[in-house]
């Protein structure tokens, strides 16, 4: 077994920063740090019927928040996410956007510009003009939008 033996002050400070730096790494009680995230859930419908494709975000009206994305089903159905699949939302206040557009992707130039299908109005892709807001609260969140 080898023995190492400090004999300096300055390598007696490294030692003990060493040592304080693993003991606060492997303390009980030390989970995941940062702010609280919840699941959120939901569909998103226009006229009725669900809009099949597309992104929902929640944009955090704390400037200091995280925002949070989800893509659309087929089935209108959405869940966010903040960094991994799933993990939900910050909890707290968000403005919201609903982008729903299918852009054809092409190999070629067409002769005529080819429009893109949009499965909502354009004014819900911008937090100023959307007129939507969530609150996300602790634990799991359903938030549906029928938009007209």
């Amino acid at each position: 077994m080898t023995r190492f033996v400090l004999r300096s002050g300055a390598g007696r400070l490294a030692a003990a920063l060493v040592s304080a730096l693993v003991m606060a790494s492997t303390s009980p009680g030390c989970g995941s740090s940062g702010p609280e995230l919840a699941r959120v859930s939901g569909t998103v419908t226009y006229e009725g019927k669900p809009v099949p494709l597309g992104t929902v975000a929640f944009v955090n009206k704390d400037p200091n928040g995280r925002n949070a994305t989800g893509a659309i089903q087929s089935d209108g159905s959405y869940t966010l996410q903040t960094e991994a699949p799933g993990d939900g939302a910050q909890v707290g206040e968000y403005a919201v956007t609903i982008s729903a557009v299918d852009a054809p992707v092409l190999d070629y130039k067409p002769t005529k510009p080819v429009e893109s299908k949009r499965y909502v109005p354009e004014k819900y892709e911008k937090p100023e003009t959307s007129g939507l807001t969530a609150t996300v609260k602790s634990g799991s969140n359903t938030i549906p939008f029928d938009l007209k």
